[in-house]
């Protein structure tokens, strides 16, 4: 009896301690409660975002605002005013709960200047939304940590 016990307080604690180490851990993507305007809506198309090409930019930062994911690029250019960003998202293969996408930023940056700017676009998640679930996990190519998208 004490065997079992101990097997249940033992897994008990495991659980809680993977739960926050887990939650500290994922926290890179800055979460902040005031939702903004978002400037475009992400578009679920799994067949373009295996042609988009993430070599021409670098994401430095990512915030979830409310419905609104907001991603600042970086890349060389003349004028960041002149760049096109869109958010595509597919449905990952995998069998995960919570639903996991996949996500890439294109940035079409017709520009051969050697400056270079930042950009940030805020993309309106609510395409991404699953009628019977409530929360689903963006990995976003070229960010290094999942962004948890609760709705």
């Amino acid at each position: 009896m004490k065997k079992y016990t101990f097997l249940n307080s033992f897994l008990l604690m495991l659980f809680i301690v993977c739960s926050v180490v887990s939650c500290r851990y994922f926290d890179d993507a800055i979460i902040t409660p005031v939702p903004s305007n978002c400037n475009e809506k992400a578009v679920v198309d799994g067949a373009y975002l295996s042609n988009i090409k993430t070599t021409n930019y670098g994401i430095t930062q990512v915030v979830l605002n409310g419905d609104c994911l907001e991603v600042t690029v970086s890349s060389s250019g003349c004028n960041p005013d002149n760049w096109d960003m869109n958010l595509f998202a597919a449905v990952s293969p995998l069998i995960v709960a919570p639903t996991v996408y996949i996500a890439k930023i294109e940035l079409i940056n017709n520009e051969a200047c050697l400056a270079v700017f930042q950009k940030t676009v805020s993309f309106d998640l609510k395409p991404l939304q699953i009628a019977t679930i409530k929360e689903i996990q963006i990995w976003l190519d070229g960010w290094n940590t999942p962004i948890f998208y609760k709705y």
